[in-house]
């Protein structure tokens, strides 16, 4: 006669595996592409929990509503973040793009969609605002990133007491409208703002 510990967990490894199955029934639900919490909440469960932000919308010439996932990477081995395209294909999200890890956190910083005459489609906009300012100055570091081009404009702001506030802007950046928003952005809170053409680097 079986033993009422085997029995017991005989039923637990059951219920662990009818558990295991049921997660892998689990179907993507209907998506609502402007629904930032369901985006969140979606790819967090089906894609990569470690995601921190998501966005819906069409992000390429495509015309067809994907969603972009921001991911922090902070270890010893990988530091910064980085955005990577989705696409949902039957019950599972396939990557159609993904950023190299870009120098950055979503701590204290900015992330959304943006939209610039030109183009059909949304890019993503980043800026770390205030992670990387002290009392004394510092460095903001500022991206856009352009899903259907795959082209990571780049922005790098400089306000330290020794020289007066630089901004670079990476060479792809040739688009006019794209090169303005960053001069005019920083330039409400530094108005000496200055452009360099070398990007500087704080010790």
């Amino acid at each position: 006669m079986l033993s009422d510990k085997f029995i017991k967990s005989f039923l637990l490894a059951l219920l662990i595996v009818a558990a295991g199955c049921s997660d892998k029934n689990e179907k993507i639900p209907v998506l609502n592409y402007e629904d930032k919490k369901q985006m969140l909440e979606v790819v967090k469960r089906f894609y990569d929990e470690n995601v921190i932000n998501a966005f819906g919308g069409v992000f390429d010439e495509s015309g067809k509503e994907t969603i972009v996932a921001g991911i922090e990477k902070n270890d010893k081995n990988e530091w910064g973040i980085k955005f990577i395209q989705l696409k949902k294909v039957d019950n599972e999200f396939e990557t159609i793009f993904e950023t190299k890890l870009l120098d950055g956190s979503f701590k204290e910083s900015m992330v959304d969609k943006i939209k610039f005459p030109m183009r059909d489609y949304e890019l993503i906009y980043y800026n770390s605002q205030g992670y990387f300012m002290g009392s004394g100055g510092g460095e903001v570091i500022s991206y856009i990133i352009d899903f259907g081009k795959k082209e990571i404009y780049y922005a790098h702001l400089v306000a330290d007491p020794e020289i007066p506030p630089s901004l670079y802007i990476s060479p792809n950046t040739q688009d006019r409208y794209i090169r303005e928003f960053f001069y005019t952005y920083f330039k409400r809170d530094y108005p000496k703002l200055r452009i360099v053409d070398e990007d500087i680097q704080l010790d």
